[in-house]
C-alpha cells in the first residue's frame, strides 16, 4: 500500500472473479492466508537491512524510496488496513535482508509468513522471497504469476489473488503470505533447511517492460501496480515471522514433526531414513563417487545437534556391517578404520567427506544412528 496517499482508491477496487489456481484472498474458504496473531509464530526477524529502489525505475531522475526505516520490519506484525503505516517501503527492485536471532526450520506444512500492508484484497504489490542459512547464498522461492501481462495495471489496477503463488504480498494487512521450506529441499547443499537464519524479501518490478520487469519461475512477466511514483513505492514490509525454532535435541525435533515418541529407528515420514538420522543429518543423503583411484562418500551433519551417535557403516552382503567412521553426540566425525582419511567443513551444517581405497569400493554404505548413552 501507499500510505497517506491511496484512501481514496480504496473504494473503487472491487474483487475480480475467481479464476486462478491458487489460495484466495484472506477470510475466504480454502485460504492460505496467516493472521499476525496466530499462535504458531514463535520466532520474529531480529535485525533488517534495506537497499532501497527507485519510485519510479523507468524514470532516470527519480528518487528512492525513502518511506520508514529497517526497525518498522523488527518483531511481531503491526500493520493493519486501518493503521497501515509502520512499514518500510523497498521501492521497485529494492530489497530487505532479515536475520533472525533464532533461527528457524523446516516442520509439516507451511514454516514462516511474511507480511505487507495491502489495504485491499486485491491491491496486492509483490515481492520474491529468498531464504539463508548463512547469510551468504540466498535461495529463491518458485514462483508463479498468472496475471496477463498484455498491459499495464497503473497504480490502482487490481491482482487476482488466486493467479499469485510464492509471492509475499498476496494477502492484505494483518495477513501475511505463507510459505513451506520443503520446496526448497533440492535447491543446494548450502542449504540447511533445519537452521534458516536469514530471509531476504525483493520488491517485484511489476511492468510489462521486459527490460524492467520482474519474471516468476517459469519466465512469465510478474504483473502488480505499476507505476507507484511515490517515496512509499514498491512493497512495503512490515514484518517476517517464523513458526518452529531451530531444535537441537531428538526429543524437540520428534515434536516438532509431529512424531513425539517416535523409535529413532522407526521411519516415520516414510522417506527411507531412520527418524534418529534424519535427524542428526537434515536429509540423510550419502553420495558415493569415485576418483583419482579412490572412493569418496559425503553426507551432511548437523552439528549443533545432540542426542545421537552417527555412524558411516559398509556391508558386503547387507547382514554384517562394518562400522568406517563415526561422530559421537554432534562431535566431529572420527575415522574408525586405518585405511579411511575424514574431513568436515562448514560452521553449523558441515559437509563430512571420507576417502577410501579404490578396493573397498565393492558392497554397499550406509547412514546409521544409535541414541547417545547417558549415565
Amino acid at each position: 500500500m501507499k500510505p497517506l496517499l491511496r484512501s481514496v482508491a480504496a473504494a473503487v477496487l472491487v474483487m475480480p472473479a475467481l479464476a486462478g489456481p491458487y489460495s484466495p484472498a484472506a477470510g475466504q474458504p480454502g485460504s492460505d492466508a496467516i493472521a499476525a496473531d496466530d499462535a504458531r509464530f514463535v520466532t520474529w526477524a531480529s535485525e533488517a537491512v534495506v537497499t532501497r529502489g527507485p519510485t519510479e525505475i523507468g524514470f532516470e531522475e527519480s528518487a528512492l524510496a525513502s518511506y520508514g526505516s529497517e526497525i518498522d520490519t523488527i518483531g511481531p506484525a503491526d500493520a493493519s488496513p486501518e493503521a497501515p503505516y509502520p512499514v518500510v517501503s523497498l521501492g521497485d527492485g529494492g530489497s530487505a535482508t532479515l536475520e533472525f536471532s533464532q533461527p528457524f526450520g523446516d516442520v509439516p506444512g507451511p514454516d514462516f509468513a511474511v507480511f505487507e500492508n495491502g489495504f485491499s484484497a486485491n491491491f496486492l504489490e509483490l515481492a520474491h522471497v529468498e531464504v539463508s542459512s548463512d547469510g551468504v547464498n540466498f535461495f529463491r522461492f518458485p514462483s508463479s504469476s498468472l496475471t496477463t501481462s498484455s498491459e499495464n495495471l497503473g497504480e490502482g489496477g487490481a491482482v487476482d489473488p488466486t493467479d499469485i503463488h510464492n509471492l509475499a504480498g498476496k494477502y492484505l494487512a494483518g495477513f501475511g503470505t505463507p510459505f513451506d521450506l520443503a520446496e526448497l529441499r533440492h535447491a543446494s547443499p548450502q542449504l540447511d533447511l533445519q537452521r534458516i537464519t536469514h530471509v531476504r524479501v525483493i520488491d517485484v518490478v511489476g511492468t510489462n517492460d521486459p527490460a524492467l520487469g520482474s519474471v516468476d519461475a517459469a519466465g512469465n512477466l510478474i504483473i502488480d501496480p505499476y507505476p507507484t511514483p511515490y517515496f512509499s513505492g514498491g512493497f512495503d514490509l512490515d514484518a517476517v515471522g517464523a513458526f518452529s525454532a531451530t531444535t537441537t535435541t531428538f526429543a524437540a525435533w520428534q515434536i516438532s514433526q509431529g512424531i513425539q515418541g517416535s523409535h529413532p529407528a522407526a521411519d516415520s515420514n516414510q522417506n527411507g531414513l531412520a527418524d534418529l538420522v534424519e535427524y542428526l543429518t537434515g536429509t540423510g543423503a550419502i553420495h558415493l563417487s569415485r576418483s583419482a583411484g579412490h572412493t569418496w562418500i559425503e553426507f551432511p551433519r548437523l552439528s549443533y545437534r545432540s542426542g545421537g551417535n552417527l555412524r558411516v557403516e559398509h556391508s558386503t552382503d547387507l547382514v554384517h556391517w562394518t562400522i568406517l567412521a563415526t561422530s559421537i553426540n554432534r562431535g566431529p566425525v572420527i575415522s574408525d578404520h586405518p585405511d579411511v582419511l575424514v574431513s568436515e567443513s562448514g560452521v553449523a551444517m558441515k559437509w563430512v567427506t571420507l576417502r577410501l581405497p579404490f578396493t573397498a569400493s565393492s558392497g554397499y554404505f550406509r547412514l546409521a544412528a544409535v541414541p547417545t548413552i547417558t549415565p
